[in-house]
């Protein structure tokens, strides 16, 4: 198997995987429901944060971006 194919079929077990899970948690539906509903929230908030551009980043985190400034 090349690798160009690795992530397209990595990506179809996740994606079977987790049909396999909410399938057999059907009668737990509404806690599914909010476990699933945080998750896009926190990936959402991390595409956010992924997202934004480096410079404004760099501004509001110096000591993260640049480790001569870290305090003793």
């Amino acid at each position: 198997m090349s690798i160009s194919l690795a992530l397209p079929l990595s990506e179809a077990a996740l994606f079977t995987a987790g049909c396999a899970v909410i399938h057999a948690q059907r009668a737990r539906a509404e806690q599914v429901t909010a476990a699933l509903a945080c998750i896009v929230v926190l990936l959402s908030f991390a595409v956010g944060v992924a997202s934004l551009p480096e410079n404004l980043m760099q501004e509001q985190a110096p000591v993260v971006f640049n480790p001569d400034s870290a305090i003793d």
